[in-house]
């Protein structure tokens, strides 16, 4: 196996040289994010040229609510979308040249670009489409028809494989942008770890705060979920008898049902972040049972999430004053119905903070450069007599 040098804790050691794999995002993301800008900018050449399939026109209509982006007006849209092609790939290539004058720059500007990809480039729509496979596979399994939802994922298909494709370019834009970080900031490319104390990012601290953003957390999907119940149970609340009826007799409740149990799935799915069952496999998964949880198992599924939750509430949040008027002419009321929808943002960042935290709990000590293990102090003491020994 190669070797090489590498400077860790103020001592020069032999450490194991990573090669390029699937795991090694840090090495091979910021140029998945360079190609992802020259696709993106062959896109937008394509709806500029042909003037079809430009997904953020102010009147587009794409289920429940259009990306935030398209109701920005006409400008904005378009220079966001010239911004993520050449010029962000422009930028790309300076960071993996690994220019440090325009540091901050970058830094700001790759953090930027990856929120306005994730964030305002997609819609609640991806949320709505995952949250209700359960409820497919329920009506596939009890033959009840699912026409209406393949309708509406063929009709809308290619605004998803868009929104889709911006999903993945925010998460290799801000993937990019932690690498360049690291890189230009002299700390460990694979862990992020500097020489000195860890700090908040200690496996300790780092457990007590992602501990509090769980419990923060599971409150939007508890909230949630029990509107959703007491609709199944015949109970009117934030709505008329009448509409509670028209509800019971079309079915929409139950609908709402699959939803809260998927709320109340992702909230039990947080405790994993902070119990033990969520770094090694339990006893009852017998052919994995013992075996660590791959980090990014939890990871990216958390961190997706994460970004369609803030979309959702933010989404919702936007079109709150059009929701409570058309609630209002059913009988509804919009802070009973919608209401709960608006904590998803507090869902979105304390599920993002708990990930982060889990991470640093559960990465161990760096292979590449040795730092995080608890002979790191006695390392650097050593390392500091030598040196002025020599001087």
């Amino acid at each position: 196996m190669n070797k090489i040098l590498i400077r860790s804790s103020g001592t020069t050691s032999d450490a194991s040289a990573r090669t390029a794999g699937v795991r090694d995002w840090q090495r091979w993301m910021p140029y998945a994010a360079v190609v992802w800008s020259l696709v993106y900018a062959t896109l937008g050449a394509y709806w500029a040229v042909s003037g079809r399939g430009f997904p953020y026109a102010p009147d587009l209509e794409s289920g429940v609510a259009g990306p935030m982006l398209g109701q920005l007006g006409p400008a904005v849209p378009w220079i966001i979308v010239i911004l993520a092609g050449i010029p962000a790939a422009a930028m790309g290539t300076a960071m993996l040249r690994g220019v440090r004058v325009f540091r901050p720059f970058f830094i700001v500007g790759g953090a930027l670009l990856a929120a306005m990809l994730l964030l305002l480039m997609t819609d609640l729509n991806l949320l709505v489409m995952l949250a209700y496979i359960p409820l497919v596979i329920f009506k596939l399994i009890t033959g009840s028809d699912v026409d209406l939802y393949v309708q509406q994922l063929s009709q809308g298909k290619w605004i998803i494989v868009q929104q889709l494709l911006c999903l993945v370019g925010g998460f290799f834009w801000l993937a990019a942008t932690v690498s360049y970080a690291r890189r230009s900031g002299d700390a460990c490319l694979y862990c992020g770890r500097r020489d000195g104390p860890e700090g908040w990012t200690s496996s300790i601290e780092a457990a007590r705060w992602g501990r509090i953003a769980v419990y923060v957390g599971m409150l939007a999907p508890v909230v949630y979920a029990l509107t959703r119940y007491a609709w199944v149970l015949g109970i009117p609340w934030g709505m008329t008898e009448e509409h509670l009826r028209w509800g019971q007799e079309n079915g929409n409740w139950i609908s709402g049902l699959f939803l809260a149990n998927f709320g109340l799935v992702g909230a039990f799915l947080m405790l994993g972040l902070v119990q033990r069952w969520g770094e090694v496999f339990p006893r009852w998964m017998i052919s994995l049972a013992g075996r660590r949880v791959p980090i990014a198992l939890a990871v990216v599924p958390a961190s997706v999430m994460s970004v369609l939750f803030m979309v959702c509430g933010i989404t919702v949040g936007s079109q709150f004053a059009q929701m409570a008027e058309a609630a209002a002419v059913v009988g509804e009321n919009v802070w009973v119905v919608a209401g709960p929808i608006l904590l998803f943002p507090v869902w979105a960042v304390s599920l993002a903070v708990a990930t982060l935290g889990y991470y640093y709990r559960s990465r161990g000590p760096c292979s590449v450069c040795g730092r995080g293990t608890l002979s790191q102090p006695v390392q650097h003491q050593a390392s500091m007599a030598i040196e002025m020994k020599g001087r």
